[in-house]
């Protein structure tokens, strides 16, 4: 019988003990004298009898979060506490289905860990700790997920549908931290949810770009479609879609793109312009092949007009002056070689010669428009811009040294011994 007894009140001191126990920790929070009240926790927890104590938990979720956020804890500590508070609070709710803690506080701690774990993503990226950054901004997902997941509300705050800045600012991280599947992943997510306007375009780029990279032609495409009809005017897109069909080799696919982007976008400088490079390279660019034919040269003219009529400088008017230059040279020279005294051979010769002339005249007309262009920003060119005021200022002293008249030629000669 005393044995018994001895042991029932055994029993009750333990509990008694243990009641006491969790006054004092709730006394030690209200007090803010966290560590103490970790440490009674911990205590506490070595007993097998309350693991599965659910007021125990939720105070014990509630000391790790508050030493999280004290100014004193170093930041390499902040991450684990968290995270280790969130899952004892979310243990404390099975222990109890009937949640009766978290719902007087109403469940505010899981939205201070929103912000704790956000804040930490925060400081540990101005700090260039990019990983652990990534893992701060992902964990605040994930409490942001739960919120929304077992619908919390808050007075103070609207917990987002979806949470745009916090996934950009995780996808950032992520990449900085050159884990780039894990921010094509997040990047995903704003693509998929459709979201563009300001300050999003990047996230389109970064994910065309990354399938282009991986040849993954299924998700490459259906991005481009979405972003072409969020971002209808960026140049990026062509590029991308021209770059691959030029990587293919196949020249009249890539020329049939282009004529289709510019049939959708008739005033895109860039992509006119660049058509026209690829035309004038095709043409005169591969000495080994057989010379193109007068419609290939005369579609290059028209193209090259087309761009000058929307280029905000001077590029198209100079591709188009080499051209034109190049076209009265092959005239000429074409001319020059026939020695036949046939009547037929000088009708050809002079019908050459007429040709070649009516070339140069072009030429005369767009070398001074890109003489004019560069002449009052001598001072300001580039290298390159340089070196097409020289050529223009050569074709002129040639033309007009062909047409007879020296002192011309002599005057835009000068001009071009002048240009350093």
């Amino acid at each position: 019988m005393k044995k018994v007894l001895l042991m029932m009140a055994m029993s009750f001191a333990v509990y008694w003990g243990y009641s006491q126990t969790m006054e004092d920790i709730r006394k030690m929070l209200n007090e803010k004298r966290y560590t103490e009240a970790r440490a009674a926790i911990n205590k506490g927890m070595q007993d097998p009898k309350n693991a599965n104590n659910a007021e125990l938990q939720y105070l014990k979720g509630r000391a790790l979060n508050f030493i999280s956020n004290d100014s004193v804890t170093p930041i390499s500590e902040k991450y684990d506490l968290k995270s280790e508070a969130y899952e004892s609070l979310k243990k404390s709710q099975q222990l109890d289905p009937k949640e009766t803690m978290m719902k007087l506080e109403q469940y505010i701690s899981y939205l201070d860990l929103y912000y704790g774990f956000y804040d930490l993503g925060a400081s540990e990226f101005n700090l260039k700790n990019f990983n652990k950054s990534f893992e701060a901004f992902k964990k605040a997902l994930e409490v942001e997920d739960f919120i929304r997941s077992k619908g919390y509300t808050y007075n103070q705050v609207k917990i987002p549908a979806f949470d745009t800045a916090l996934v950009v600012n995780t996808a950032i991280a992520a990449n900085q931290a050159k884990n780039t599947d894990e921010a094509v992943n997040y990047y995903r997510k704003i693509a998929d949810a459709g979201i563009g306007g300001e300050g999003y375009k990047d996230v389109y780029e970064f994910l065309v770009d990354y399938y282009s990279r991986k040849d993954d032609n299924a998700n490459l495409y259906a991005m481009l479609t979405k972003a072409k009809a969020l971002y209808p005017d960026n140049n990026f897109w062509n590029e991308v879609e021209l770059d691959r069909i030029q990587k293919s080799g196949d020249e009249n696919a890539l020329f049939a793109k282009y004529e289709e982007m510019i049939s959708k976008q008739p005033k895109n400088f860039s992509l006119i312009y660049n058509y026209g490079v690829e035309l004038y390279n095709r043409i005169w660019g591969k000495s080994n092949e057989k010379p193109a034919d007068d419609a290939s040269k005369a579609k290059l003219t028209a193209v090259l007009q087309q761009a000058i009529a929307v280029d905000p400088g001077i590029d198209a008017t100079m591709l188009l002056t080499n051209h034109l230059y190049n076209e009265a040279s092959d005239l000429t020279n074409a001319a020059a070689i026939i020695k036949s005294k046939k009547p037929e051979d000088l009708k050809k010769k002079a019908d050459l010669k007429a040709a070649g002339e009516k070339k140069m005249d072009e030429v005369i007309t767009y070398s001074n428009k890109v003489a004019e262009y560069y002449e009052p920003r001598l001072a300001e060119l580039k290298p390159g811009q340089k070196a097409n005021y020289k050529i223009v200022l050569g074709y002129l002293s040639d033309i007009y040294s062909l047409k007879g008249d020296a002192r011309k030629s002599a005057e835009y000669e000068k001009k071009r011994s002048a240009v350093n």
